[in-house]
């Protein structure tokens, strides 16, 4: 009998330690919320933004709005203009993401404007850099991008953007059509990339009347020990060919170019 009451002990306390570890750990680690900025890149207007059904606030055209806590899933926003004409989309969002939501004309100025998002890069930079991104959300044809007159990327459409780690300093930066060495349709604009920073350029506007214009945000990087870049590899794809180097002397000072991606179109409920 005493064998049978000690072994009936030693079961429920294993079966207690089992039913009560998952509880703990699963208190122990909640999600993390998203962290999402509205960009209003509608030149000429103002808007109305709201999401999941509350209002936001009331943007002008450059206006950066945010950070916003989102927790993960799927969250709805909603754009209302002065007369009345509205525009909805819904954002996926996963748990720890930086994102910005854009708002912005299609390449058809006559159509309705859409919103477009893009994941920020919050990676670590070098010392002595930082991380320029520029995106195409104009309504515009597809755009050189040029750096001090050199083209850093071709062929770039709506809601593309390239992004680049580059030391330090202030670079002048315009767009004109593709394989063309213009009219310039943007710029030039002069940027100030700070030091462990992530400096987000969104060109925004019309080109045909004339109003492309540029919303610049800049977010904070963590920072790494080792130097900053000084060197960039040949380009391919899209990017400016060379015979292994890249051309111009502001290429010649960027550092590798890391990703060259499309926003992610939202869909219209």
């Amino acid at each position: 009998m005493h064998i049978v009451r000690t072994l009936t002990a030693v079961t429920l306390a294993t079966a207690v330690t089992a039913l009560s570890a998952p509880t703990l750990t699963a208190a122990a680690e909640p999600a993390a919320a998203s962290s999402v900025y509205l960009v209003q890149g509608v030149t000429g207007s103002s808007w109305s933004l709201s999401v999941d059904g509350e209002e936001v606030a009331e943007a002008e055209a450059k206006e950066v709005l945010g950070p916003y806590d989102w927790p993960a899933g799927t969250h709805t926003v909603t754009a209302t203009d002065g007369d009345g004409e509205e525009v909805t989309a819904t954002v996926e969002v996963s748990a720890g993401e930086s994102l910005d939501v854009v708002l912005h004309r299609p390449v058809d100025p006559t159509g309705a404007p859409l919103f477009t998002t893009f994941e920020n890069d919050l990676a670590p930079v070098k010392d002595g850099s930082g991380r320029l991104t520029v995106a195409h959300t104009a309504a515009a044809p597809p755009a050189d991008i040029r750096v001090d007159g050199d083209v850093l990327l071709a062929d770039v459409a709506s809601a593309e953007e390239i992004t680049t780690v580059v030391p330090t300093g202030v670079y002048p930066v315009d767009i004109v059509p593709t394989a063309t060495e213009g009219p310039v349709v943007m710029g030039p604009v002069d940027l100030e990339v700070a030091e462990g920073a992530l400096t987000r350029v969104f060109a925004i506007g019309v080109a045909a009347d004339q109003t492309m214009d540029a919303v610049v945000q800049v977010l904070p990087l963590p920072k790494t020990d080792a130097s900053a870049p000084t060197s960039v590899p040949a380009g391919d794809g899209s990017l400016a060919s060379g015979s292994g180097t890249a051309p111009g002397a502001w290429l010649l000072a960027v550092g590798a170019v890391l990703l060259v991606v499309g926003g992610r179109r939202l869909r219209r409920p």
